[in-house]
């Protein structure tokens, strides 16, 4: 195994790093994914860090990721990923790991990512080596705006609470118009595709930044827990009293990224709030 060398990675860019090696077990019909270590700035941002790894393949894709750690210049793992694939799909699949970074709030973040052949030529099975991250192109819609959330499920009552928090870089070209008036957020509660029950926070001063620390409570059997979302949609208020979207999202096992995870969490801790941030949508 190549050792992390301080003084090569002093010579290195900015640019995140990532050690791993790629072994595959036919007996298993398992990839593995070991050895992992990241080398980051200091000003990568984000407290904790992980990876990700997925493997696409003609039948679609499936995923495995880390633990959190502390972040810190130099991480390592103590464990691996391991992604189920078959023997006969091996030369035509896709192997991407992915370097994130999450704050107290979970504030997911991607500091970079590597899009790996597994036909032997760009990754030669069972050698450790170091590879550059790239930033993903998938950036997130620009001028949007993020919305902080925290939710949790009181089983004892059947109440779902949504605390909405406050909203950062609301800037948008729709809403700079709107700097200085009013803006709220409609929260919906559906299970499935049907609208069970619909609220809206107090106004707050549209200043790019606004707070509202507002509890709405839902009553919600938990039979209908597991199949039910959450739609947000921020909404300003225009010098003639009509409304304007300046985004939404939707948390709930349908979604996918921190909308998802945001659900399975409180889910899986029950009574305890869980706060996350997630990027509006137009």
């Amino acid at each position: 195994m190549e050792a992390w060398n301080p003084e090569k990675a002093a010579s290195w860019n900015q640019a995140p790093k990532l050690h791993y090696r790629v072994d595959y077990d036919q007996q298993k019909a398992e990839l593995f994914v070991t050895h992992l270590e990241a080398v980051t700035s200091d000003h990568d941002g984000g407290c904790d860090c992980y990876v990700q790894g997925s493997v696409a393949n003609r039948t679609g894709t499936v995923e495995a990721q880390t633990a959190l750690k502390k972040r810190r210049r130099h991480t390592t793992w103590e464990e691996g990923l391991a992604l189920p694939l078959a023997e006969e799909e091996l030369p035509t699949a896709t192997l991407l790991l992915t370097l994130r970074t999450c704050d107290r709030f979970s504030r997911h973040s991607v500091l970079g990512e590597l899009r790996l052949g597994l036909d032997g030529g760009s990754v030669p099975l069972g050698a450790a080596q170091w590879g550059e991250l790239k930033t993903s192109v998938k950036e997130p819609s620009a001028g949007t705006g993020e919305v902080l959330l925290s939710i949790s499920y009181l089983p004892a009552a059947n109440r779902l609470l949504v605390v909405l928090i406050k909203a950062k870089n609301l800037h948008s070209n729709q809403s700079k118009a709107l700097l200085g008036k009013d803006v709220s957020v409609k929260v919906t509660l559906k299970h499935q595709a049907q609208k069970l029950k619909k609220k809206q926070t107090k106004r707050a001063k549209h200043k790019i930044n606004p707070v509202w620390n507002e509890m709405i409570m839902f009553e919600l059997p938990d039979e209908l827990l597991q199949a039910s979302s959450v739609e947000l949609e921020v909404l300003g208020q225009d010098e003639e009293g009509q409304s304007c979207a300046l985004g939404h999202c939707s948390l709930g096992l349908h979604a996918s990224g921190s909308e998802r995870s945001h659900w399975e969490e409180m889910l899986k801790n029950p009574r305890r709030q869980i706060a996350m941030w997630h990027q509006l949508h137009l």
